[in-house]
C-alpha cells in the first residue's frame, strides 16, 4: 500500500512539473513576451523591415533575423527598408514610414529613389557597387558582337528555315577596326573597354568630367562622340541628370549605319525616336537589356527590325546575386547594430561618371 502510494505521489510530481513546462513554453510562444516576464519580448520578437518590391527567395533569408513587411502597410515601426534601385521608394511612401531611418538598394541602383529628399528626412541610403559591373559589361560585349555580326537575323534565318547557302543573311561589317563610343566611364564602362580593346575596337567616351586615370580619349559632347562612333554603348548612372540624354538627336548623329547598345537603364534613351528610327532605316541595329517599361510590352517590339533584346540579365549572375544579398544584409546588421553603414551612397558629385 506504502509501494503504491510513493508511486502515484511521484507521478503527480511529474504530471505539476509537465503542466508548469508546457504553460513556461505557451506563455512565450503566444505572448512572445508581452504577458510574460521582462525581457522576453526582446529574446523573441524580430525588427520589422520593409521589402519593396517582393524578392522572392531572398526573403527567406531576411527572414531568419528579421520580420519581412510588404507594401502597404500601416507600421508606423519600421526603421530600415529594402528595395531595388529601379523601383525604390516613392517620397509618400517614406512619408508614411515616420520611424525609417535607412534604405539598402540591392544592386548599385538607386535612380528610384529621391536622394535629395532622403537626405532632408534623414533617410540614409546604401547601395551595392562593384559587385556586377563585369557581369552588366559580359552582356553589353555580347549586345555589340550579337548586333555587330547580325546573331539574332542569323538565329531567325536558320529556325525559319531560311538558311540558303551560299548567303543566308547580308554580309557583315567586321568588327575590328570600328569605334567604339562609351557613355559613362565608371566601373561598368571600364570593364566594357577592357573587354572591347583586345577585339581591336577604338575608343573615345564621355561623362560629365574627364578622368586623368582613363587612358582611353575624353569627348565632351554627347552628340559629338555619337557622329563618331560607330557603336554607341549606354552606361551611366541612371538619376533624373541622364534621363532622356540619348535623344532623337544623338540618335540622329550615329547615323544609318551606327548602333546602339544599353545596358544602363531605360530611362537613358528616347525610347520612341530609338523605334521610329529602327523601323526607317536611320539606324542600323540596336542592342538592348534595358527598357522604358519592364517587362517592356511584346507588342512593342514585334514589328521593329534589327534588335537583340534580352530582359534585363545583365547583373543576374549567382556571384553577384550572392555579393548583393551578403552585402544587404550587412548593411542590415549594421543598421540595427547603430555602426556606419558599409556602403552607403556617396554624394551626387563623387557619383559622376
Amino acid at each position: 500500500m506504502r509501494f503504491r502510494t510513493c508511486i502515484a505521489e511521484k507521478s503527480a510530481r511529474r504530471h505539476r512539473r509537465l503542466q508548469g513546462e508546457v504553460h513556461r513554453v505557451r506563455t512565450l510562444y503566444f505572448t512572445a513576451g508581452s504577458l510574460a516576464e521582462p525581457g522576453y519580448q526582446d529574446l523573441m520578437s524580430k525588427p520589422p523591415v520593409l521589402v519593396h518590391p517582393q524578392l522572392g527567395l531572398f526573403e527567406l533569408q531576411l527572414a531568419n533575423a528579421y520580420e519581412v513587411i510588404h507594401w502597404p502597410t500601416n507600421r508606423t515601426d519600421i526603421t530600415a527598408a529594402i528595395t531595388i534601385g529601379s523601383k525604390g521608394l516613392t517620397n509618400a511612401m517614406i512619408d508614411a514610414l515616420p520611424a525609417l531611418k535607412t534604405i539598402v538598394c540591392f544592386g548599385v541602383g538607386t535612380d528610384g529613389l529621391d536622394a535629395a529628399y532622403c537626405k532632408q528626412r534623414g533617410v540614409q541610403i546604401s547601395y551595392g557597387p562593384n559587385i556586377n559591373n563585369e557581369d552588366v559589361a559580359d552582356i553589353a560585349m555580347g549586345l555589340i558582337i550579337a548586333t555587330a555580326r547580325g546573331f539574332t537575323l542569323g538565329e531567325r534565318t536558320l529556325r525559319e528555315g531560311k538558311w540558303i547557302p551560299p548567303m543566308p543573311i547580308p554580309p557583315q561589317k567586321r568588327l575590328r577596326g570600328r569605334k567604339l563610343g562609351i557613355v559613362g566611364m565608371g566601373a561598368i564602362g571600364q570593364a566594357i573597354a577592357a573587354r572591347a580593346a583586345p577585339f581591336g575596337l577604338e575608343i573615345k567616351w564621355t561623362g560629365p568630367r574627364a578622368k586623368p586615370d582613363i587612358a582611353y580619349g575624353y569627348e565632351p559632347d554627347l552628340v559629338a562622340l555619337a557622329s563618331w562612333a560607330d557603336i554607341l554603348t549606354l552606361c551611366p548612372r541612371a538619376d533624373k541628370t541622364t534621363e532622356g540624354m540619348v535623344s532623337a538627336k544623338v540618335i540622329e548623329a550615329l547615323d544609318d549605319d551606327g548602333i546602339l547598345v544599353n545596358v544602363s537603364r531605360g530611362s537613358v534613351v528616347d525610347e520612341a525616336a530609338l523605334i521610329a528610327a529602327l523601323k526607317a532605316g536611320k539606324l542600323a541595329a540596336a542592342g538592348l537589356d534595358v527598357f522604358e517599361e519592364e517587362p517592356t510590352p511584346v507588342s512593342r517590339w514585334a514589328d521593329v527590325p534589327n534588335t537583340t533584346l534580352l530582359p534585363h540579365i545583365g547583373g543576374h549572375t549567382s556571384a553577384a546575386l550572392f555579393m548583393g544579398a551578403q552585402n544587404v544584409m550587412e548593411n542590415l546588421r549594421r543598421h540595427f547594430a547603430n555602426e556606419p553603414l558599409l556602403t552607403p551612397l556617396p554624394s551626387a558629385a563623387s557619383l559622376a561618371q
